[in-house]
C-alpha cells in the first residue's frame, strides 16, 4: 500500500513539472531583448509609466534573508547600512533593474494558479515607491524550465513574465552582499624601497603573549648592518633586522585586504565572540607613512587595526577593522601574516657589515685572542693580524664565512641562561659602537648563537667548525673557502 501511494506521488510530481514545461512552451514571448530587432522598444515590466530610476524615492526587497529598503536619489543607500563602505554600482543596479525589469516573454495574459509559478508564496517581492505616483509591487517566482529566466508578475496585474535570471537575482541578496569587500586600504605610492608603514604591532593569542613590533627604521635600518636594503626592523620582543623576502612581503599584504563576503552587521559588542573576536587569535595594528595630499595639502594617513579569528576547519577567518560593526569572512591563505612569529619575520642572518665599515675584528675562544687591523677600502683595503700582513683577497673570503652566522631555528634559551662563550666575534666599526656575535654549547650539532648577548637561537656547528679551522689558515695566508 504504501509503495503504491509512494509511487501516485512521484507521477504527480513529474506530471506537475511536465505541464510546468508544457504552460511554458506553449506561450510564445511577445518580447525577446535576444531577438529584438533594432529600434524595437523593450516591454518594462514595472515601468508602464516610463518613470526613471533617479525619480524612485525607495525600493523596499522582502525574501529569505529579511527586509530592505534601498532609498534612491544621487547616493542611494540601504537604511541601517548608511555608515558602512557599499558597492554603489550594485546599488544603482538596483534601482535600475527595478524600474527597467525587461520582459523576456510573456508566459500568460489570464489569471493563473500563482503557486504554479512559485509566486504564492514568492521568493521575493518587492515594492517600489516613486517619488510621485503610486507605488508598485512586484513579485519573483521559480526558475523557468530554461534555466535561464525566472517568473515575475506585477500584483496588480494578471499578466505572468518572464525576466532574466542575472538581473533577478539582485531582489534575492542580502544587504552584507552589497557591502564594499575591501578590508584596509591600498598602500600609498611610496619611493622605492620604502616600506608602505611607520610601525606595525601584531598580537592576539596566536603569539603568546609576545607582541612583535616592526618599525621603519629609516635606510639602513637604523643599524650599520644593511640587509640586502632592509630598512625595517623588529623591536619588540627582539631586536632584529626584518627579513626582506620572508617578512616583508606577508605584511605588505595587510594593505589592500580584500574579503570573501561580508558575513554579518554587529548590533553590539557582546555578539563579537560569536564569531570568534572576543579574544581574537590574531590582531594587527598599522600605523602608515604619512603621505602629503594635494587636494587638502596636509598629510594624511591610513591606519588601521584588524582583529581575525582562529581558521576554521574550511580555513576562512572572521575579520572586524577596529571602529567598524561590519564582520567579514576572508581565507586564511590571504592574510600570510596570520600565525606568524617574530622568529618567522626576522632576517635569520645575525650580522651583516660592510667590510669597509670595519676597523678591527677579534676572534675570541677561551685560550687564544686573534685580532685583526683593517684600513682602507675597496682595492685598497689592507688587512693585518699584528705585524703580519694578511692576504686581502684570502682574507675576503674568510670574512665571508665570518658573517655567514645565521640563526637556523627558534630557541626557548633565555640569555640569563647561556654557559659561556666557546667562541666570540667582535666587530670594531669606524665611528660607532662594537657588535658581539658569541657561540655557546648546545647539543645535536647545534650551537647557541647570539648578538650582543641577546636572545639566542640555535645554529650549525658546521659554522663555528669551520671558523675555527680556517683561522690558522688565514694568519698562515693559505687559501681558504667561504662557508656558503
Amino acid at each position: 500500500m504504501n509503495r503504491r501511494i509512494g509511487f501516485i506521488g512521484i507521477m504527480f510530481a513529474a506530471l506537475t513539472g511536465m505541464g510546468i514545461t508544457l504552460f511554458f512552451l506553449s506561450r510564445t514571448p511577445e518580447v525577446s531583448p535576444s531577438s529584438a530587432e533594432e529600434g524595437e522598444e523593450y516591454i518594462y515590466i514595472a515601468n508602464s509609466a516610463e518613470v526613471s530610476d533617479a525619480a524612485i524615492a525607495s525600493v523596499t526587497v522582502r525574501n529569505s534573508f529579511g527586509e530592505f529598503t534601498l532609498t534612491g536619489g544621487d547616493n542611494p543607500a540601504i537604511s541601517g547600512f548608511e555608515h558602512i563602505a557599499m558597492d554603489t554600482y550594485s546599488l544603482g543596479r538596483i534601482l535600475n533593474v527595478s524600474v527597467r525589469l525587461v520582459s523576456r516573454g510573456l508566459v500568460t495574459n489570464e489569471a493563473a494558479d500563482l503557486a504554479v509559478f512559485g509566486l504564492e508564496p514568492p521568493r521575493a517581492e518587492l515594492l517600489i515607491r516613486p517619488a510621485e505616483g503610486e507605488a508598485a509591487a512586484l513579485l519573483i517566482g521559480s526558475d523557468a524550465p530554461d534555466g535561464g529566466n525566472v517568473y515575475v508578475k506585477l500584483t496588480a496585474s494578471p499578466q505572468i513574465h518572464l525576466a532574466a535570471s542575472y538581473d533577478v537575482d539582485l531582489f534575492l541578496k542580502s544587504p552584507l552582499d552589497f557591502t564594499d569587500t575591501e578590508i584596509t586600504p591600498q598602500a600609498e605610492t611610496s619611493r622605492a624601497g620604502e616600506p608602505p608603514f611607520a610601525k606595525i604591532v601584531l598580537g592576539g593569542l596566536v603569539r603568546r603573549g609576545e607582541e612583535i613590533t616592526i618599525v621603519d627604521a629609516g635606510p639602513g635600518g637604523g643599524s650599520g648592518n644593511v640587509f640586502f636594503g632592509s630598512r625595517c626592523r623588529i623591536t619588540g620582543p627582539v631586536n632584529a633586522a626584518l627579513s626582506t623576502d620572508k617578512g616583508l612581503p606577508p605584511l605588505e599584504a595587510l594593505f589592500g585586504l580584500k574579503a570573501a563576503r561580508a558575513a554579518a552587521l554587529l548590533s553590539a559588542n557582546g555578539e563579537l565572540a560569536r564569531y570568534g573576536l572576543a579574544e581574537p587569535w590574531s590582531t594587527a595594528e598599522v600605523y602608515s607613512n604619512p603621505r602629503f595630499d594635494p587636494e587638502t595639502g596636509e598629510d594624511r594617513n591610513g591606519n588601521f587595526s584588524l582583529r581575525v579569528s582562529k581558521p576554521d576547519e574550511r580555513g576562512m577567518v572572521h575579520i572586524l577593522r577596529e571602529g567598524s560593526s561590519l564582520v567579514y569572512e576572508a581565507a586564511a591563505s590571504s592574510l600570510p601574516w596570520l600565525e606568524l612569529s617574530w622568529f618567522d619575520l626576522m632576517e635569520k642572518l645575525i650580522i651583516l657589515p660592510f667590510i669597509d665599515s670595519i676597523s678591527l675584528i677579534e676572534i675570541k675562544t677561551p685560550s687564544r685572542a686573534v685580532s685583526f687591523s683593517l684600513s682602507g677600502g675597496g682595492d685598497d683595503l689592507r688587512v693585518k693580524a699584528g705585524d703580519i700582513d694578511i692576504d686581502t683577497g684570502n682574507f675576503r673570503a674568510y670574512y665571508q664565512t665570518l658573517i655567514a652566522a645565521r640563526y637556523d631555528e627558534y630557541s626557548g634559551v633565555s640569555a640569563a641562561a647561556l654557559p659561556p662563550p666557546f667562541l666570540e666575534i667582535v666587530y670594531h666599526y669606524r665611528g660607532r659602537p662594537a657588535d658581539t656575535v658569541s657561540f655557546h654549547e648546545a647539543s645535536s650539532r647545534r650551537v647557541l648563537s647570539s648578538l650582543n648577548r641577546g636572545r639566542p637561537h640555535f645554529t650549525l656547528s658546521a659554522y663555528t667548525d669551520q671558523v675555527l679551522a680556517d683561522l690558522d689558515a688565514v694568519l698562515a695566508n693559505q687559501s681558504v673557502r667561504p662557508y656558503l
